[in-house]
Order: C-alpha cells, then structure tokens, then sequence
C-alpha cells in the first residue's frame, strides 16, 4: 500500500509528524560530531558563580541538588535557598543545610510568590560575576559548572543552558517516552540550533547568566513562561544565547498521563501566548539577525504549522483514501518509526547513552507519543490560549501574582 500510496499526502505526512525536524539537524550534527574537536573547557581567571535554588515543596530532592554542587569541578562562590513558601520540609532542611556550612544563605517567603519572584530575590544578594538558576531537583555532572562558565569567555554571552537528562526515566511508560524525548528535542535539537545560534529557551531548571545583564534587565518576568520570555527578551537586546551540550544535568520529569498533560498544556500555552501574541513571531518581514529569523521559524515551521494541520490533514486523507485510511496511516506510521528508530539510534551514539530494553521497547510507541499524542495536547493548548487566555488562569502563577499583574487590565 505504501510503495503504491500517492506521494503527495506521504509528503504531507512528514511535515506534519515532524519527521524532518531531527532527521535534518542529526544528519548535520554527525557529520561535525564524527570531525569534532575536544571542546574547550577553560573558564576565565577568577570568574565567579552564584548559585540560586528556588525552592517550593522541594524537600525530597534539594539535598541530592546541594550535594552535586559540592561537587563541582569549578566551584561556585555561594549557595542561595529561596524557600518560597512551602508547605513541606524544605524550609528545615535548607537551614540545616546552612548550620552544616552546605549553602550560604536562606531566604524565607511567608508565602508562595511563584518562581521568579524566587529567583530575582535570590539575585539581589548574589555577588558572582554569573548566576545560576535551578531547581531543586537538578543534579550536575561534576564538570557542569565549568562547561557551561566557558560559554561566557565571549562578551556577546548573556545566558547558557545545559543537556538535561532524565533522572526517573525507568519509573513508568511516560518518563521513559519523556526520556527519549529529551534525547530528541534538547541532546540532539538544541545542539543543532546552538550551531545556528538559533536558541530561544533557556530551561527554568539550570540555566545561567550574566549577572549584570540579569540584574540590568530585572530578571525574568514574574509571568507564567518566564524561561521563554527572558530569553527572548535577551535575543531582542542583541545578546547571544548557548546551549552546552557537554555540561550535564538531570532532572525528574512527570511520572503519571495526567500530571505529564498538564505541565505540556502550561508550557505550549505559554509558548503560543509569548511568541504569538506577546513578541509576534508570525511576522514575515523584521529587522533581525538571521539566527533570530531561524529561531522563529523553528517554531512556526515544527511546532505551530504540523500542530494546526493535524486534524486537516487527517481529514484530507479519510476523503482521499476512504476506507483504506488506516491502512495509509498504517503504511506511514511504520516509516515514521524507522526514521525514528535511525534518530534515535544516532543521538544515543553521539552522547554515548545507553538504553535499557525497556527503553527499546518504549522506542517502538514514541512516533505515536510525539507525533500524535504531544501534538493533539499541544493543539488543545493553543485552541485554549487563544479562545480563553487560558494561561491567566495558570496555578503556576500564585493567584495574588496574577491578579498583580491583571489588575490593570480590569
């Protein structure tokens, strides 16, 4: 049915289930990772690190976090706890952090203020020359610091951002598609669109920053999507933004359909409500850089277009194929998988990461996850954006934030 299938819907197929996304960039990327040179990992003398760890409700794991920091190559100058009003023990075990000489200073909020109210209080007491942002789950390799410090030997430099593996990729089916996903989307997509400079988000998780560029601009917005916001605000100031693939971290990423649902309709509404609406990236014709032009597309072209062309395109082939459209999707699902397969198979071997059999077998299910699932809760995270403003509603936000911030518009 496939060899005989009319090439122009197949066409269409890869566009929409993104095939070309990670096809093209892994291809160009193994072709520079098979003639790579050892990067350079030195940082400039006496440069300084501030670490800031936004914490709300983050007990279980800001000790492994402290820890991994201890650790590092590169040490940083100080550790800042925000306990921001949580309701666990992380106010107790930050303090017992600080009496065993493990951090450096707690800063307690009676209530939750929400992440970057957090982190720009965090900012006000650092004194590194860099800052980095994480939350209270991150672990670093021990080089981590170092790699990503390098990135700010050039001037240009206002933010860099690190390979986020994940940590409880084993724990159920979700985490393990999430896994291969951030193997995709950050492992191999960010470090194509880091050669084309083409980065646009930072990860709220650990990213860092020049601290008097941070300070200078405010920090990020208190808003839901700040990670975004900021780091387009940063490309729109003429600042250039890095992703460092060799500084690892990992990260807990949801381990349930329901939780891992609500965090992609908070970050895809976000996304559409900042690029859309708040910069307007769906202008054609602007003075910019190229790699600006190339980051906008990048989402336009692999996210917003497949998105909205889903439930069209299936459309188009139950009136093109009639009954034989299972049979179609059948025959371009399993191509879907083979390139998927190739993909994944060639970003495993260029960051050298293993994969257990249960991983294997996960692999087998991931077009469907990506290219379906992902995508179908990303549509209903646009569709409620744009008809309710659905992210004025976010939780993420608290509610005395938010009404803050909408007051004016009342």
């Amino acid at each position: 049915m496939l060899s005989q299938a009319d090439w122009i819907p197949l066409a269409l197929a890869v566009l929409v289930f993104e095939i070309p996304r990670y096809t093209i960039s892994l291809i160009s990327l193994a072709v520079l990772w098979m003639t790579r040179k050892p990067q350079l990992t030195e940082v400039r003398k006496n440069i300084s690190i501030s670490v800031i760890i936004p914490a709300f409700n983050g007990a279980s794991g800001l000790l492994r976090s402290i820890a991994s920091l201890r650790e590092q190559t590169l040490a940083p100058l100080e550790i800042i706890v925000v306990n921001d009003g949580s309701t666990d023990g992380t106010r107790a075990i930050a303090e017992q952090a600080r009496a065993a000489g493990l951090i450096d200073l707690v800063i307690h909020h009676g209530s939750r203020c929400g992440r970057s109210p957090a982190v720009n209080a965090g900012a006000r007491f650092a004194r590194g020359d860099l800052l980095l942002a994480m939350d209270p789950d991150t672990v670093f390799a021990p080089t981590a610091l170092m790699r990503l410090a390098a990135a700010f030997n050039d001037p240009r430099v206002a933010a860099a951002c690190c390979n986020i593996g994940v940590r409880n990729a084993g724990a159920t089916l979700w985490a393990a598609l999430q896994s291969l996903e951030y193997l995709m989307s950050i492992s191999a997509g960010k470090s194509f669109l880091n050669m084309i400079g083409a980065i646009s988000c930072c990860s709220g998780a650990c990213s860092m920053y020049r601290r008097d560029v941070f300070v200078d601009q405010g920090g990020p917005d208190v808003g839901p999507g700040e990670d975004l916001e900021f780091t387009l605000r940063l490309r729109r100031l003429g600042y250039q933004v890095r992703f460092v693939s060799e500084a690892w971290a990992e990260t807990s990423v949801p381990e349930s359909a329901i939780n891992l649902v609500r965090q992609r309709l908070r970050w895809d509404r976000d996304a559409f409500r900042i690029r859309l609406i708040q910069y307007g990236e769906l202008k054609l014709f602007r003075a910019e850089m190229l790699s600006d032009t190339l980051q906008r597309l990048d989402f336009v072209v692999f996210d917003l277009v497949p998105t909205l062309s889903l439930p069209f395109y299936i459309a188009y082939c139950v009136i093109l194929f009639g009954p034989e459209t299972p049979l179609f999707l059948g025959g371009g699902y399993i191509l879907s998988l083979g390139i998927s397969l190739f993909n994944i198979a060639l970003s495993s071997l260029m960051v050298s990461q293993s994969h257990t059999f249960f991983s294997l077998t996960i692999a087998l299910i991931f077009p469907l996850y990506q290219g379906i699932a992902m995508k179908l809760v990303r549509g209903m995270a646009f569709t409620f954006e744009l008809l309710f403003s659905a992210s004025r509603h976010d939780d993420y936000v608290p509610p005395r934030v938010r009404r803050a911030l909408t007051a004016h518009r009342t």
